[in-house]
């Protein structure tokens, strides 16, 4: 009998750990098909799908990161320079305005992966360091360092530029189809590839991914990479929405992102977890600020970032719990 329990309480904490946030999803939704019944509405289904996309783009780069146990506070203001980029590439030759911005991600996201591998710095600091640069940048490209009031500017942009964010393939939204796009792209290179493995070993520990041959900073840099690109993906889609410049759009976006990590399963301590839950994460990030227009009271945006920070606790005490629990 003791047997039995001992087993049904691991496969409770399995279950718990691995399926934890798609349960935490479900019962979320169900609540509020319950509570509000304009929840379900295809309408407001689509709107959450392209609201989530940026905070997914963002949330798939930084797993990456986390999985390889670094950091990278630099999301949203890469995010940020790159709608700009778009925006003003789009007025000389429109093909550019797609590429340009993942590329500016990418190259940002390079540098960070050369502090953090080459120079020594601690992932943190290197990243805090260039989130503070590239939001200057944003300031800079927008509007010569004036203030955020004076900087934002609508740009005329493209026809079909706008159709990005909100156009529609058979009813799914264009920025939906490249999320799950995107997360199954992440999904196959975590899972079935050499490098995907190497993210998980250097996130387990670094010492041990060196002695078993793989070359680590060759893979820091790249996660790094992968991170600065989906960023610059996300000020994509953002420029598109907005078809304006605003270097203070993306506020707290790189917190947002690491929160939906984490929410997803994946630990800040890196080397375990599975990306495609992350999804999770970013969903249950959607849904609460929705079901808070839902209430159709006028509440300060704070209240929705006070309900984030501590769902975000509850599910780090949980998954310390978990460990401590595991170990005994």
């Amino acid at each position: 009998m003791k047997t039995d329990s001992a087993t049904i309480k691991t496969g409770v904490i399995d279950t718990v750990k691995s399926q934890g946030p798609l349960v935490m999803l479900v019962v979320l939704c169900v609540i509020a098909g319950i509570c509000f019944p304009a929840f379900a509405t295809s309408l407001n289904l689509v709107n959450i799908s392209r609201q989530i996309s940026m905070f997914g783009l963002l949330a798939l780069g930084m797993a990456f990161v986390i999985l390889s146990g670094g950091i990278d506070l630099s999301v949203g203001s890469i995010a940020v320079v790159a709608s700009i980029v778009a925006l003003q590439a789009g007025r000389w030759f429109a093909p550019a305005a797609v590429v340009a911005p993942i590329l500016v991600g990418v190259a940002i996201g390079a540098f960070n992966g050369a502090l953090i591998t080459w120079g020594g710095i601690p992932p943190f600091i290197a990243t805090l360091a260039m989130m503070l640069g590239v939001k200057g940048l944003a300031f800079v490209l927008a509007g010569e360092g004036r203030s955020a009031a004076a900087a934002e500017q609508v740009v005329n942009v493209s026809g079909w530029f706008p159709v990005i964010f909100r156009g529609d393939c058979f009813g799914i939204p264009y920025p939906a189809i490249i999320l799950i796009a995107a997360l199954g792209v992440a999904v196959v290179v975590s899972k079935y590839t050499s490098f995907g493995r190497s993210v998980f070993a250097v996130g387990g520990s670094e010492e041990a991914a060196r002695m078993m041959g793989l070359n680590v900073n060759k893979c820091k840099m790249l996660v790094y990479m992968i991170c600065g690109g989906c960023a610059g993906a996300a000020g994509l889609l953002l420029a598109s929405r907005l078809k304006a410049i605003d270097p203070t759009a993306t506020g707290g976006w790189e917190l947002t992102a690491i929160a939906a990590v984490v929410i997803g399963g994946i630990p800040l301590t890196g080397g375990l977890g599975k990306i495609g839950h992350v999804i999770y994460g970013v969903l249950i990030l959607g849904i609460i600020p929705n079901l808070i227009n839902h209430l159709r009271i006028s509440l300060p945006p704070w209240y929705n970032e006070m309900i984030t920070g501590m769902l975000l606790l509850a599910v780090v005490l949980l998954q310390s719990l978990i460990a401590k629990r595991g170990t005994r």
